[in-house]
């Protein structure tokens, strides 16, 4: 890397594909396969996973609060337990933090058969254990219960307007896939798997997910999740944050001999959140490949309306008209936090050093999500 280059160059190089002439929004047509089915129709012809028992210790206060059918007079996989009309998510952005999550979901809101859920990102999945550790009876838990609760008042405007659906994005779900099943999955001592779990309590899911160029990504969530009391880090202090995560991973690999056990232990998180292509069998492993919209967060800014109607086609909602567009299009963005990092006009040599070892350490994982959507050299970033 040539150390003459400003941070604002070494930000931007993430738009290396849009640059050279690729349309930032050809990659979505392939993927966006409007669902053919009845939430019901997959729930009902479920056949469970053989570690079914290994799920179910993991999560013991799940599978006896779904319910035997959903009620077919509805998009939105809802149902009536005996005392109230109860809801779960039809969809979520499952990730990946600081990618725009946010962004996306206030726009889809825009939608006029979206229902917000009010709580864009519960973390249920990834993050809420059983056992649950708190008992405050009406309140929020962490127990499978409890969130079902959290689409109590979508639910309400649901059963008002059967066509539609609420969605949630807890934003660390798609990277937790190793590392969480209700609690760390180390402590659990157990290889099921959070994908395996949303598979058995959630068969008929849509999932949508973003992935950024993992260097600037790093760098956003560095400056995001450092305590606000603590001054802005120089450029020195974030080179040895690079140097100590990227050395923490390469010392776990050679302990354990692979990359799974280190996926597993999701430390250093904020470099392991950037592998996207480690996080990718996982998933597909239970659910079809046409239940996943994936995006590159850069082609998502060029081009967000093209990319919103991708995601509500996908969904299966219904077309929008040329004035909703428009208020989509004229929406700020949510949660953007390149202020916070993006404001420097010269480059020094410590952070010129920290993005050249970010860019050489996730080369290969771009490399192999590449290969992974058929070579589309835009998921290299450029590097």
């Amino acid at each position: 890397m040539v150390l003459g280059l400003t941070l604002a160059t070494l930000l931007g190089l993430a738009l290396a594909a849009e640059a050279a002439g690729i349309d930032p929004a050809s990659y979505l047509q392939p993927q966006v396969n409007a669902p053919t089915y009845h939430v019901n129709d997959i729930w009902t012809k479920h056949t469970h996973l053989p570690n079914f028992a290994e799920i179910t210790r993991c999560a013991g206060d799940t599978f006896n609060v779904l319910p035997k059918e959903y009620d077919p007079a509805f998009k939105n996989p809802c149902w009536n337990d005996g005392t109230a009309f109860k809801c779960l998510p039809y969809f979520q952005i499952l990730g990946v933090s600081k990618c725009g999550t946010t962004d996306l979901y206030n726009r889809l809101k825009e939608h006029r058969d979206m229902v917000d859920c009010s709580w864009k990102g519960p973390h249920f999945w990834d993050e809420s254990a059983f056992p649950t550790h708190q008992h405050r009876p009406g309140k929020y838990d962490g127990s499978f219960p409890a969130y079902v609760n959290i689409f109590d008042k979508p639910a309400e405007r649901i059963k008002a307007n059967k066509n539609a659906i609420t969605g949630e994005a807890s934003s660390n779900t798609f990277t937790g896939v190793f590392s969480h099943l209700r609690g760390r999955t180390l402590a659990k001592r157990t290889n099921a798997t959070l994908a395996q779990y949303l598979f058995e309590a959630t068969p008929w899911a849509r999932y949508i997910v973003l992935m950024r160029d993992p260097v600037t990504r790093y760098r956003s969530a560095y400056f995001y999740y450092r305590s606000k009391k603590l001054p802005r880090a120089s450029d020195k202090e974030f080179l040895e944050k690079v140097i100590d995560d990227t050395n923490k991973w390469k010392d776990c690999v050679k302990e354990f001999g692979g990359h799974h056990h280190c996926l597993m232990q999701y430390e250093p998180q904020q470099l392991v959140k950037g592998m996207y292509a480690e996080f990718i069998p996982g998933w597909l492993e239970v659910f079809p490949r046409d239940r996943f919209l994936f995006m590159r967060t850069e082609d998502y800014k060029a081009a967000p309306v093209e990319h919103v109607v991708a995601t509500m086609k996908f969904l299966g909602l219904s077309d929008l008209t040329p004035a909703e567009v428009e208020e989509i299009r004229k929406l700020e963005a949510k949660n953007s936090q390149a202020q916070k990092y993006n404001d420097a006009t010269n480059e020094s040599q410590e952070l010129a050093t920290a993005f050249r070892l970010l860019r050489d350490f996730y080369r290969p994982f771009n490399q192999a999500l590449s290969k992974f959507f058929d070579n589309d050299p835009r998921w290299l970033w450029g590097y």
